[in-house]
């Protein structure tokens, strides 16, 4: 009696490949179907699982013929992996049930720590942080933690406390002081001291910049005595706003003034604007100082030693990968491996990198799909910091490389598009998460459009 017949209607491009696929292989058509069929997992059918994915298309993802590894990124440790693992899961299953997920936690085991419980790291008194009451060296360094990022916060608030103060009918007390801040020329001895502070050379435009914003117009228009504070207040600004352009122009580093240089800068500013009146309790420190009092129990030197412990995890898994991301690479690569079916990755951050790294490195057949968010690998690219691809203009990624899709966030100042830096290979999807960064960063995983472009992604590689 013969052997059974087996009647499978195969696509035309399916079997054209199927057919290259037993003259390469050396076996038969039935071989390859009786052996997918009664679960044999030799490399040959594992070959032949990642051409039917490939033909089948959406049917293929629908009936779970692919797996999807989470690979996390710097700083994650539990129980924060398994809730985003979760409702990564949970996003994908709601468009099929079906798929296959599997954990890559690598922060557990190889995630970095202070090893020696922080004895690097120097702290302040801990009596003195849990006091409430405000130094006044506490006070500044909290207001210009805020003149950073704002220069005319002082102006603003003596515009709203002048509300409450009316002037003589006509009276214009702010016109004098504009007219001197416009054409305030630094003297000799100013000059010298911006100079040496090395914001000089953006010290005119920085008057330019405050005096056309809007804030400080309402201060003048609102000004009311004593001008006292209002001089300081404009003084702090023109220093906050030149050292923001020293940074801008020359790096975050740049800047070469110290407290006690700044203040003395401060105070000539105000005196060639006309000088301020003595014995006067500040008005802006008493309405902000609530705020500065929270910004000093949650950022500054006193919380120096939590704030390093928080952040030697997300730093310090940055700069073990620098050092010793074999390991890190390793741990990826024993989880896909053992993967029968056409794998998808979803990496963020720096599991993008380290999988970018891990697939120049060595081939991982079964993967199909490389989903990277929120992912720095193009800059990195760009740096010539990869580890697995020295940049060169000229260069491809390799045949081999699976198909990429890209996510990214323009809030999110730790994701990077990779269309002109790998051109042919890569998708950039955008994305807005409409959160500020660094909250931007981990905004991608209930963002319906997230899921959308990977299932869409996933469905166009299944397709071929």
């Amino acid at each position: 009696m013969g052997k059974p017949q087996i009647a499978v209607r195969i696509p035309p491009p399916l079997l054209a490949e199927l057919n290259q696929y037993v003259e390469r292989v050396g076996t038969s058509k039935t071989d390859v179907i009786t052996g997918k069929r009664t679960g044999t997992t030799n490399e040959k059918i594992e070959d032949f699982d990642r051409i039917l994915f490939k033909h089948r298309g959406g049917e293929s993802v629908k009936k779970c013929d692919c797996d999807l590894v989470f690979i996390h990124g710097t700083g994650v440790r539990e129980p924060a992996y398994s809730k985003v693992f979760s409702i990564i899961s949970q996003k994908l299953k709601e468009r099929n049930e079906n798929l296959c997920f599997h954990k890559c936690y690598w922060g557990g085991s190889l995630g970095t720590t202070l090893n020696a419980g922080g004895l690097s790291i120097p702290v302040s008194d801990q009596k003195k942080a849990s006091e409430t009451h405000l130094t006044d060296e506490e006070y500044v360094l909290g207001l210009w933690e805020l003149l950073y990022q704002d220069p005319l916060i002082e102006l603003q608030i003596l515009t709203i406390s002048s509300e409450d103060k009316r002037t003589v009918f006509g009276e214009k007390l702010g016109e004098d002081l504009d007219n001197r801040v416009r054409a305030l020329n630094p003297s000799s001895n100013l000059q010298e001291m911006l100079d040496q502070a090395g914001i000089g050379e953006f010290f005119p435009q920085s008057q330019s910049i405050i005096v056309n914003e809007s804030d400080y117009q309402k201060a003048i228009e609102s000004a009311t005595e004593p001008l006292g504070e209002y001089r300081i207040a404009i003084a702090r600004a023109l220093v906050a706003q030149s050292s923001l352009l020293v940074r801008d122009n020359y790096g975050e580093f740049a800047l070469s003034v110290n407290g006690e240089l700044r203040d003395r800068i401060v105070e000539q500013i105000a005196a060639e604007l006309g000088g301020t009146e003595k014995g006067i309790l500040s008005g802006i420190k008493q309405s902000i100082s609530g705020t500065i009092r929270r910004i000093i129990n949650n950022n500054l030197q006193r919380r120096r030693s939590g704030f390093s412990e928080q952040y030697s995890g997300t730093l310090g898994d940055i700069l073990m990968y620098q050092a010793r991301g074999q390991k890190l690479r390793d741990f990826v690569c024993v989880t896909i491996k053992p993967l029968k079916k056409p794998t998808v990755l979803i990496a963020h951050s720096l599991g993008g990198i380290i999988c970018v790294d891990l697939l120049l490195q060595q081939q991982l057949p079964q993967v199909v799909l490389l989903v990277t968010i929120g992912s720095q690998s193009p800059i990195l690219y760009e740096l010539n910091a990869l580890v697995g691809m020295e940049y060169n203009p000229n260069a491809n990624l390799p045949e081999t490389f699976p198909h990429w899709l890209n996510i990214y966030d323009r809030n999110d100042f730790l994701s990077y598009v990779g269309e002109k830096i790998f051109p042919g290979k890569i998708q950039d999807v955008e994305i807005d998460s409409k959160q500020p960064f660094p909250e931007s960063h981990g905004a991608y995983w209930n963002n319906d459009k997230v899921w959308d472009a990977v299932w869409q992604k996933m469905v166009e590689v299944a397709n071929g």
